[in-house]
């Protein structure tokens, strides 16, 4: 072990010994000095996400828009980790890796959460000056979620005694990249009764007065960024308007929200 650690020691002196002016020309390393770069390896990579109930591809924003890869290249109990931006789908290390043999572990990464894993190769030789493209991996999510929402018109309630609001109507839409728009037609489970079926974004349907203490619920969901399309109504005048952008999120997990509806006091009928 003390063979070791002096070897390397030696090894980094030598580094330290080339980023002087030794055999420098004009600030830098002559055509005959010694290469940092030709010293060290590096690795490559790529990836995919798919969801692990349909088999088909997930786009990373559709996770999070700061998902991430993490992964750890290992070497004698030591190595180094990189991270890189999911939705770029493929990266090439920047930490210079020491002439050696590794292996390699990746992680999925939401909020600093590890959501998926993959089992990466191990006894990959890289030697000075080498960049090393490992095998494509696919990390395997359940990119689905549940959503609770309420809807908040005024301090003392949504209806009557409150804001008066006699119905609503709903509906929510894809709110992600260029390919994922469009209506997102969903059911609406209410706590105090019945269903909302937000099936018709062009002309949603109109619900008895949802109170505000009451929950609207979807039990699955695609994650990803949607917004929905809240009106308050008195009678046929739209009175109380939101238009939120909500994040369903991943893995299952809930998103609970309160949704603050603003009055459309200049419209006439809504005072």
């Amino acid at each position: 072990m003390l063979f070791r650690v002096l070897t390397r020691a030696a090894w980094l002196i030598g580094l330290a010994t080339w980023s002087g002016c030794e055999g420098c020309d004009g600030g830098g390393f002559d055509a005959g000095g010694p290469d940092l770069g030709a010293a060290v390896g590096r690795f490559s990579l790529s990836w995919s996400v798919i969801d692990q109930m349909t088999g088909q591809p997930v786009n990373c924003d559709q996770l999070d828009a700061n998902a991430s890869v993490f992964v750890q290249a290992v070497r004698e109990g030591t190595g180094a980790v990189e991270s890189f931006a999911c939705r770029n789908l493929q990266g090439t290390s920047t930490a210079p890796l020491f002439p050696g043999t590794y292996s390699f572990h990746y992680e999925l990464h939401i909020g600093g959460a590890t959501i998926a894993t993959a089992t990466g190769p191990s006894g990959v030789v890289i030697g000075p000056g080498q960049e090393v493209q490992l095998q494509p991996i696919t990390f395997q999510v359940d990119a689905s979620g549940r959503m609770e929402l309420r809807l908040l018109a005024s301090a003392a309630g949504n209806c009557a005694g409150g804001a008066a609001i006699t119905g609503f109507s709903l509906s929510l839409q894809h709110a992600g990249p260029a390919d994922d728009t469009g209506c997102a037609p969903v059911v609406f489970v209410l706590s105090g009764g019945g269903m909302y079926s937000a099936t018709d974004c062009s002309a949603p349907a109109v619900s008895r007065c949802i109170a505000a203490d009451e929950t609207l619920t979807v039990a699955n969901l695609p994650s990803g960024a949607y917004q929905i399309h809240v009106r308050g109504k008195k009678g046929a005048i739209d009175c109380w308007v939101n238009d939120d952008i909500l994040h369903v999120p991943a893995q299952g997990a809930l998103l609970t929200q309160t949704l603050n509806l603003a009055m459309q006091s200049e419209t006439p009928g809504c005072q």
